[in-house]
């Protein structure tokens, strides 16, 4: 839990003037919409979002009050209101003679008073499909803050915080549309008797909350956590900007699901995407099971404690300054990842056909041709193993070179042939026996227990590389650009270690330059 305080980070308010062309797409008259009506709405949606301002001109307010409809002209000049208006800027003479003069009480002329109100920064930008407008503001010197209405849309796209795209059967809501009525609340409920206050706090900041759900097939929560994205009152000595975990749990029949590590891969995505240098939750000493969990991801105990005794465990994203040598490259990547990989760290490529890829990434979203050549890919839906972060391969390679830390690259091997999925070795051993093997992965790999037994019985027994999912590749590395970097020399055909040149490539793609 924790006060209502902070918002998330947002780039600094931009002024957007709007042309009349701009503000009529805006404002459909009689249910007929406007052809540029999609740009307009993300414009206006957007802004309002980040805090933007759209603003009017008077010129605008003159040319609708001169309209032969009155009926329109009273309804556009109501919605007009609903705008700030900019004061009236004198027209230079410069730009005058760059822009051209033009006859009073003409369109033109009109155009002219909205590009002063540019030429003197009453907006940082204005907003008009008009080409000759534009063109004028070119001769004046101020035509790159001109934009259409698709470019001021798109770019504040681009200012968008950068949500990650939720793993399978995450679903992101709005902290105002959660369902308080789910029985996973009821032992919150228990622990802190503050909860009705503190998740009402929750539900008005919605803005700078991340809500993420499993939900099962009856509607039911199977899994939620709560995000603070930043926390900019934070009391502890961590690095800015900090995110809260304020809520994670998992019910407790879900069980050997993996939902934890699944609810975990969302928070890491969602924190990778914004940005975030650290991250903490308060924890109560009789979750055991969930401290023993949260430590096997890089969060370490703090020495501080919360009024409520509960602990508090914070997670680092960047490493700190200076040499980082004498960490190894697992332990890295547990410290500062997902994603995170260790400058040096040797690199192996894993071939995998697509019925097993779509089953151990299922987050990576399969193409509608290899769909249509390998069916069994469609409707496919996440288990235990494609849930983990914690995954295992099996195979029966000959290769003995693979350690802890190594970088490993799945390459899908046919179909769209690509490196998709990227992970960091935690341990690997051989075996011929199927219980020592099945005893190890647990639910972290798609073979059953007679095919772990079929690779066991090969002469050189099953090789058990259980490793950790980094990251996902969009766009995914092809065949052909492999090759070009040295990574392999063709299709690869079993797992093959990358030799020094190519390695240098994949760890200049792959490492942190933060």
């Amino acid at each position: 839990m924790e006060s209502n305080g902070g918002a998330i980070a947002k780039p600094s308010a931009l002024r957007f003037l709007l042309d009349t062309n701009a503000f009529i797409a805006m404002e459909p008259y009689s249910g007929d919409l406007e052809r540029e009506m999609d740009a307009a709405t993300t414009l206006v949606r957007l802004a309002q979002r980040q805090g933007h301002l759209l603003l009017v001109h008077p010129a605008t307010r003159d040319e609708l009050a001169g309209a032969m409809n009155k009926t329109r002209t009273a309804q556009r000049l109501a919605e007009l209101a609903k705008f700030t208006m900019v004061s009236e800027s004198p027209i230079a003479a410069a730009l005058r003679e760059a822009a051209g003069n033009s006859e009073v009480d003409t369109n033109d002329h009109r155009d002219l008073r909205i590009l002063a109100g540019l030429h003197a920064n009453a907006a940082h930008f204005l907003v008009s499909n008009d080409a000759g407008l534009r063109r004028r503001a070119v001769r004046a010197g101020v035509g790159d803050r001109v934009l259409t209405l698709a470019d001021a849309a798109a770019m504040l796209v681009d200012l968008e915080p950068g949500i990650a795209t939720q793993p399978p059967r995450v679903e992101r809501i709005e902290a105002y549309a959660l369902d308080l009525d789910q029985p996973l609340f009821d032992e919150l409920r228990q622990d802190y008797a503050e909860f009705s206050n503190w998740i009402n706090k929750v539900r008005e900041d919605s803005e700078n909350r991340a809500c993420f759900v499993i939900r099962e097939q009856d509607g039911s929560y199977g899994a939620i956590a709560l995000v603070k994205l930043v926390e900019d009152d934070c009391g502890y000595a961590l690095a800015k900007p900090v995110s809260k975990v304020s809520t994670f749990k998992v019910a407790g029949p879900r069980a050997g699901n993996r939902y934890g590590e699944l609810l975990l891969k969302a928070v890491f995505l969602a924190h990778h995407a914004l940005g975030i240098a650290s991250t903490y939750v308060e924890v109560f000493p009789k979750h055991e099971r969930l401290i023993d969990f949260l430590g096997l991801f890089g969060f370490e105990r703090q020495e501080a404690t919360t009024v409520r005794d509960e602990l508090v465990f914070s997670k680092r994203y960047r490493p700190p300054t200076g040499n980082v040598a004498e960490i190894s490259a697992f332990d890295y990547h547990v410290l500062y990842g997902p994603p995170a990989i260790q400058q040096g760290s040797s690199s192996f490529v894993i071939p995998i056909v697509p019925r097993w890829h779509s089953q151990l990434f299922p987050d990576v979203i399969e193409d509608r041709d290899d769909q249509l050549a390998f069916p069994e890919l469609i409707g496919t839906t996440t288990h235990p193993w494609g849930n983990a972060i914690r995954k295992a391969y099996l195979c029966n390679a000959p290769t003995n070179q693979m350690r802890p830390g190594d970088t490993v690259l799945f390459y899908r091997s046919h179909g769209a042939a690509s490196v998709t999925a990227v992970g960091v070795i935690e341990h690997t051993f051989r075996s011929h026996s199927a219980d020592e093997v099945l005893n190890a992965v647990a639910g972290r790999t798609v073979y059953s227990r007679e095919a772990v037994g079929g690779l066991c019985d090969h002469p050189s027994g099953v090789l058990v590389v259980l490793f950790r999912q980094d990251r996902l590749l969009d766009p995914g590395w092809s065949i052909g650009e492999l090759i070009a970097n040295s990574v392999v020399v063709g299709p690869p055909q079993t797992v093959t270690k990358v030799k020094e040149r190519g390695n240098t490539w994949v760890n200049t793609q792959l490492v942190d330059q933060r």
